[in-house]
């Protein structure tokens, strides 16, 4: 293993660590949780568009595990090192909506278990202007065993016409979650099983959520986030991704871990950009 592989590893098993930690610290037991970097995205969209809509002020939610945030603007516009003053500067500058961006394929589901590997970002749309978009980094602090997390903003250069329109995959996902739950007895992961089961009754609306990434969220966004975040089990040691693609290939289901591995990555991002983009759209 070389040096800097093994620094990646350390770092993605320290932030799922210190997530679930302040997981635990909040609702007094051990949950499975959204991805801390997507958790981030999410908040800035959800309370920028809140604010945009003078629905509340601007007060993204504080992670305990990040130490601090640095804002780069374009055009020669300098730097911030507050959410609230990022969201200042961009209103100034002709922001009117924010949307959530997440890819819905990975060339390699291995790698969602390392930091900086989500490829998700901001589009801030613009009056007057193109939009442009916000690129998170993450770097970790071994002395402070915390997150420094720097945005950086730049152009758009494949950019709409206008704000894109994100559709309802509930259905699409819940097929897939019943097929995966399946896939997951027969591989004799009962903890996995359990998981696809619970996201999927939460997205049929027959269970409640024990975790809810942003609490108070209208129906029905509020119940998918909550779904979304209980589906994703993708990551490093002990996730998804570890002990059940060797077990399925020992039962002759490779392809279909693989299939329904894809799927189920597609049906969290689309249906998780449909939930944050959509609950408090711009009218």
């Amino acid at each position: 293993m070389t040096h800097q592989l093994g620094r990646r590893i350390f770092f993605i098993y320290v932030f799922q660590a210190a997530y679930i930690k302040w997981m635990k610290e909040i609702y007094g037991k051990e949950v499975t949780g959204m991805n801390g970097e997507l958790h981030d995205l999410c908040a800035h969209t959800l309370y920028a568009n809140l604010a945009l809509q003078e629905i509340t002020a601007f007060a993204p939610l504080p992670e305990n595990y990040i130490l601090d945030r640095k804002y780069i603007f374009s055009e020669s516009f300098g730097f911030c090192t507050s959410a609230e003053k990022w969201f200042e500067i961009s209103v100034k500058r002709g922001m009117h909506a924010v949307q959530l961006i997440v890819p819905v394929k990975s060339e390699n589901r291995s790698h969602l278990g390392f930091v900086n590997q989500t490829r998700a970002y901001l589009v801030l749309f613009r009056k007057n202007r193109g939009p442009s978009v916000l690129v998170p980094f993450w770097s970790f602090d071994a002395k402070k065993k915390g997150w420094h997390v720097m945005y950086r903003e730049s152009e758009w250069v494949d950019k709409p016409v206008s704000v894109p329109m994100f559709e309802d995959e509930s259905e699409e996902l819940i097929a897939v979650l019943n097929e995966i739950e399946a896939l997951a007895e027969d591989i004799h992961e009962t903890y996995f099983a359990g998981c696809f089961r619970s996201a999927r009754e939460i997205l049929e609306g027959k269970k409640m959520p024990e975790y809810e990434p942003f609490p108070d969220l209208p129906e029905p966004y509020g119940r998918i986030l909550a779904a979304v975040s209980r589906a994703d089990l993708f990551g490093a040691m002990g996730s998804w991704n570890d002990c059940p693609p060797g077990e399925a290939r020992e039962i002759g289901r490779e392809n279909d871990y693989n299939r329904l591995s894809d799927a189920l990555l597609k049906g969290i991002r689309s249906n998780l950009m449909y939930a944050v983009n959509s609950c408090y759209r711009e009218v």
